[in-house]
């Protein structure tokens, strides 16, 4: 009896945590820059600079977190140069409302989320704002802001200089909007001097990325392969015995595919 046995394998640790700076820095949009803003730090950091007291303009990141995306983590750092205590919101801005960039209108309407200077929380899903929550903890110049989002969720957990609001590992969100398509980090400085600088790095943070979550810049690749395998087995005369192949797919991300698997069985009895 002959045997023939043929294994093929390749492992990748495509369900390990990233290594740091897999990706690329997160810009804010220069095409929807207001009059008034001035952008630095390769579009990172936009500052309100000309645009007057109580100037309701903001900034959206270029891109969008999408529920392809699972969730993510950033910081913003405030501008040094600011107020003690910022007068604007600081969150995300729904796919809807990032159109109303240069409209006037703080980005806290139609499912956007934000966490303004003097502890107040206010998000609606609707064109009417709305405060949510009060007693957050107000923040200012120099202060570094966490937060993490669950886009699919439309969740949103925030924290300040290291310490959450509410967990977002266990923790409830601290709040969760109706939805959208996109979800884009904003920055805004409606007095003079105030601003912020998107971190969207693991070598720009000043905490740790929160388990479950992933930096904000990271990109997963378009597919990782965590093994594949197949096994040729002949025996019991000239017969074929057993053949069985084997593939495993996973590509991460929320709901993304997870992983697949495909498997092929055949076998022949020998006379």
């Amino acid at each position: 009896m002959g045997l023939l046995l043929a294994r093929a394998g390749v492992l990748a640790q495509g369900s390990a945590a990233p290594p740091p700076d897999t990706g690329v820095a997160w810009q804010l949009d220069s095409t929807r820059k207001p009059a008034g803003y001035t952008l630095s730090d390769g579009n990172q950091t936009a500052v309100n600079t000309s645009g007057g007291s109580d100037y309701r303009r903001w900034v959206p990141s270029a891109k969008g977190i999408t529920g392809w995306d699972g969730k993510r983590y950033w910081e913003v750092l405030c501008a040094p140069g600011g107020a003690a205590q910022f007068d604007g919101y600081l969150g995300v801005a729904s796919a809807e409302q990032r159109e109303e960039f240069n409209s006037g209108n703080s980005p806290i309407t139609l499912g956007s989320i934000g966490w303004r200077g003097n502890g107040t929380l206010w998000s609606s899903n609707n064109a009417t704002a709305a405060q949510v929550l009060t007693g957050l903890a107000p923040y200012g110049a120099g202060d570094v802001l966490m937060f993490v989002l669950d886009p699919a969720a439309a969740s949103l957990w925030i924290g300040k200089n290291g310490v959450w609001r509410d967990d977002p590992v266990s923790g409830a969100p601290t709040w969760t909007a109706g939805g959208s398509a996109a979800f884009y980090p904003q920055v805004q400085g409606r007095n003079p001097g105030d601003g912020g600088t998107l971190r969207s790095l693991a070598s720009q943070f000043n905490y740790a990325v929160p388990t479950g979550a992933q930096a904000l810049g990271v990109v997963e690749p378009d597919m990782t392969v965590l093994a594949a395998d197949a096994w040729i087995e002949s025996g019991g005369g000239a017969g074929l015995g057993v053949a069985q192949v084997s593939g495993f797919i996973e590509q991460g991300g929320s709901a993304r595919l997870t992983c697949a698997a495909v498997s092929l069985y055949i076998e022949v009895e020998t006379t």
